[in-house]
């Protein structure tokens, strides 16, 4: 076998992987900025973190395009590889089928591995990190996600404030009414103020003002430069969540189905890279003679049943039908399953066109058969989407 053919269709195949990566990691990413975005207008997202919560957003993005884009990737290089009869001479040469899935399977392996970090990894770590800019979020930040033109509650200081402006350094034009030791507090400034004092404390700062102060002769009308108020930050514990959980921390735990559930669901996600490439090149082969859009939509089909399946397997494992193995082995064990069925048959098409127009042809039934697999494949797949 001539080792430029194993490296051109090697290029072939990672380039068109690496594409397929980046159109779809951009539409991901893309789409993610655009939800940060609106909850920053909202006011449910401090704008200053939203950089920093894109970047944690990076390993969730990271796990859904790999995948798709390593199986699209491997189905379209090597159906544009059979349309321009390249396979055909990589035949003639010596290369085989068997040569073809190994050259395709080099990449998605590289990739598993990276997959495989990044699941039990960068995933945990970059949801802790997102649950920890929500859970500590200072005082200050919080502060300045409320409005002018409103009344926005205080719970801490049993309190409520309304202010007729806004501007960076806080609120002006203040009306707020205080609780404090079962006596109203009304204040009127010209600006509020929220920060973080030292460690551990807030602290809430009206400037240019006076406080009306209930006396046994009536209200106390006091004027003051600066009027403070401090009070304690409170900070959310993180949850013990099974997606804020390393590898070791899953390991430690193993004898938990959850945990043991959890841990077979990331290396679905590194084992689904290798067989999606086995199901990929025969599949692209046998399907060549329908288009390019009939290969997609149904290999598709295939893989996002597949995908579905692969990290819904906790649906099955909390309502105790499978254990965590049993469902490990039974998902991978049908596309395997079907990526052998389309392996041996080398030399036979699968056209779907036939199905129709072919009465009586002899490929019919295999045909109907591999039909009905994928229907309700992906009547699993919708099944799935909504049990999450």
């Amino acid at each position: 076998m001539p080792k430029i053919i194993v490296l051109y269709i090697l290029k072939q195949v990672s380039k068109t992987i690496f594409v397929t990566f980046l159109i779809l990691f951009g539409i991901l990413f893309l789409n993610e900025s655009i939800q940060f975005l609106e909850k920053a207008s909202r006011g449910e997202l401090y704008p200053e973190l939203l950089v920093l919560v894109l970047l944690f957003s990076f390993p969730s993005l990271l796990e859904v395009a790999i995948p798709i884009s390593v199986f699209l990737g491997v189905l379209i290089s090597i159906y544009n590889l059979n349309k321009t009869n390249e396979i055909s001479f990589a035949y003639q040469v010596g290369l085989g089928l068997r040569g073809l899935i190994f050259i395709s399977v080099i990449p998605a392996i590289f990739l598993s591995i990276f997959v495989a970090f990044n699941s039990f990894y960068l995933v945990p770590l970059s949801n802790s990190n997102l649950s920890f800019l929500s859970d500590t979020q200072k005082f200050s930040d919080t502060f300045k996600l409320m409005g002018e033109g409103k009344i926005n509650k205080i719970p801490d200081l049993d309190g409520v404030f309304y202010a007729d402006n806004a501007s960076d350094r806080g609120f002006q034009d203040v009306f707020a009414n205080f609780n404090s030791n079962d006596t109203d507090l009304v204040i009127n400034a010209s600006e509020v103020l929220g920060k973080s004092a030292e460690e551990g404390m807030n602290k809430l700062v009206f400037e240019d003002g006076n406080m009306l102060v209930p006396s046994d002769q009536g209200y106390m009308d006091l004027g003051f430069k600066e009027l403070s108020f401090l009070f304690p930050k409170k900070i959310k514990p993180i949850e013990k969540k099974l997606e804020l959980m390393t590898l070791s921390s899953l390991i430690a735990n193993e004898k938990d189905l959850l945990q043991t559930g959890e841990i077979l669901k990331r290396l679905s996600m590194a084992l689904m890279l290798i067989v999606s490439v086995l199901l990929a090149v025969p599949l692209s082969l046998r399907m060549a003679n329908n288009g390019r859009f009939a290969l997609i939509l149904i290999g598709l089909v295939i893989f996002l049943s597949y995908y579905g399946l692969a990290i819904g397997q906790k649906a099955f494992v909390s309502e105790a039908i499978f254990t965590p193995t049993q469902i490990f082995l039974l998902v991978h064990s049908i596309y395997l399953s079907m990526a052998f069925l389309f392996f041996s048959l080398e030399r036979t098409a699968i056209d779907l066109g036939s199905v129709i127009t072919t009465k009586f042809s002899k490929n019919r039934i295999l045909q109907l058969f591999v039909l009905m697999i994928l229907v309700c494949l992906l009547f699993n797949f919708i099944y799935l989407g909504g049990v999450k």
